[in-house]
């Protein structure tokens, strides 16, 4: 894969691992969750981070199965964060809470549309116009 069509990939990554890596720490000092519940969101945080590293190991090693990994990856941000958004603007937080964790939306949204694009577009064949 060309390092033009890697970097939306690697942005998808590295993307995860901030919002969803980083997540696990915030889960686990909220003192108004239960245990239940922190074992559920990290679960759920878990699940990108997983997804996140499987997609840089593909990407790492060129594995055949790059594509079929971008796929889960960006189709599990992208359905989560549909749900996760509705829920959160609905559930009467704070504007800045909810603004913040709309763009959080937005732009894990954006990365994975730009990640499926890069790994499913084919090259254009040589002196074709």
């Amino acid at each position: 894969m060309e390092p033009a069509r890697r970097l939306p990939v690697v942005a998808l990554v590295v993307w995860t691992f901030f919002v969803w890596t980083t997540r696990i720490r915030n889960i686990w000092t909220d003192d108004a969750l239960t245990t239940g519940e922190q074992w559920a969101r990290t679960a759920l945080a878990g699940s990108f981070t997983a997804l996140g590293v499987a997609v840089a190991i593909a990407l790492a090693t060129r594995a055949g199965w790059l594509r079929p990994a971008v796929m889960a990856l960006a189709a599990w941000s992208v359905a989560v964060w549909v749900v996760r958004s509705v829920g959160i603007a609905t559930a009467g937080h704070d504007v800045g809470f909810v603004v913040v964790h709309l763009v959080l939306a937005v732009v894990s949204a954006a990365l994975a549309v730009l990640a499926v694009r890069a790994v499913s577009e084919r090259p254009l064949l040589a002196g074709a116009r």
